[in-house]
């Protein structure tokens, strides 16, 4: 035992600070030619497209990674390339960005608004969702669980697209499984306004436990799962369930047996499939197909007079297109935002950026 406490005390004495690398700003104005612009379609509704990425860095300290640094650069410099090309993504949603290397992305990309998940020291504000006691006694320190949060929640929102608000929760301190105890993993929410449309944008982006990776049984971690799911879900409950909705992120869903809560019970919320080629399809939460495509989830549901479809859902950085710069895909969505010509725009909080 005492060989395990000083084992644990060198980890913890030689990663890093764990809150050096967050990064968070939210822009006072906006440019309107750094916005995607607003058309009108054939039958005279208006309309934009977005192009959204997610992606799971692998944005890890070490000694858990080691070597990132160069690798996370080149994402850093891809993405860059693109937005300074006129082709970047609109809205760009990282996981497990806990190191300053990660954090640099959004930074290095430019964005004008770079929203943070839950800080290291974040607590949870909500009501933690109430563990099976057979689960509360089965937490083990030496598989990190109750040991405190070494790391921060390793997700980011970053946009140039007004920010009306922004916030994050923790999940509860006791509702993770393993080794995933040891960041402060939780969710994001940012609410947009984009100029023109008739009502608000909503965006979610979260990072729920892992299966294998928590080294914990998989009855735990998926017990964990679903506590988070319920946690996400008491998160949303601020978000009208008729709002416009893009929910991305690592879901863990992915042979995780776990399809419950408030995207599953909404029979009007859609997963941002592949289709034939690069074409995207909207597909129901049962859809088995659209679940094995990916550990990372895009999901969507339109608004009271804010229609939301996915156009094109490609994979980069898979191997194929594209040599392999994380242990996840990189996932690229185009989403068309459309409504009634004759919609009242709703009022964007900030004003246009002056020369």
């Amino acid at each position: 035992m005492a060989a395990l406490l000083l084992g644990a005390a060198a980890v913890w004495a030689v990663l890093p600070d764990g809150r050096a690398a967050r990064v968070e700003r939210v822009a006072d104005c906006y440019s309107p030619t750094a916005l995607p612009p607003v058309e009108t379609l054939a039958d005279g509704r208006k309309a934009v497209r977005l192009r959204i990425l997610l992606w799971n860095v692998e944005g890890l300290p070490w000694p858990i990674r080691s070597g990132r640094a160069a690798t996370l650069q080149r994402i850093a410099d891809w993405i860059a390339a693109r937005r300074a090309a006129g082709r970047g993504p609109d809205i760009l949603i990282l996981q497990k960005a806990f190191t300053p290397d990660a954090s640099r992305i959004a930074v290095q990309a430019g964005y004008t608004s770079i929203l943070p998940g839950p800080a290291r020291d974040q607590l949870r504000r909500l009501p933690a969702a109430e563990a099976p006691a057979a689960f509360a006694e089965g937490a083990r320190w030496w598989k990190g669980e109750g040991i405190g949060k070494w790391l921060d929640g390793g997700l980011y929102i970053a946009t140039d697209i007004p920010v009306a608000a922004a916030k994050s929760e923790a999940f509860g301190s006791h509702s993770c499984a393993g080794y995933d105890c040891l960041s402060n993993k939780g969710a994001a929410l940012a609410e947009l306004r984009v100029p023109g449309a008739p009502e608000a944008l909503f965006l979610f982006n979260t990072h729920r436990n892992s299966r294998e990776p928590a080294k914990v049984g998989i009855t735990r971690a998926e017990a964990s799962h679903l506590l988070q799911t319920q946690e996400n879900d008491a998160f949303l409950a601020a978000v009208a369930r008729n709002a416009a909705l893009i929910a991305a992120g690592d879901f863990n869903n992915y042979r995780a047996g776990d399809r419950s809560g408030r995207f599953a019970e909404d029979p009007a919320f859609r997963l941002a499939a592949k289709g034939s080629g690069f074409a995207g399809r909207a597909a129901p939460m049962r859809d088995g197909k659209a679940w094995r495509q990916a550990y990372d989830l895009v999901g969507y549901r339109s608004g009271r007079a804010l229609h939301i479809e996915p156009l094109a859902v490609a994979t980069f950085f898979d191997g194929k297109n594209g040599p392999r710069l994380s242990d996840h895909d990189a996932q690229y969505i185009v989403f068309q935002l459309s409504w009634r010509g004759d919609a009242a725009a709703a009022p964007v909080p900030l004003s246009p950026c002056t020369p």
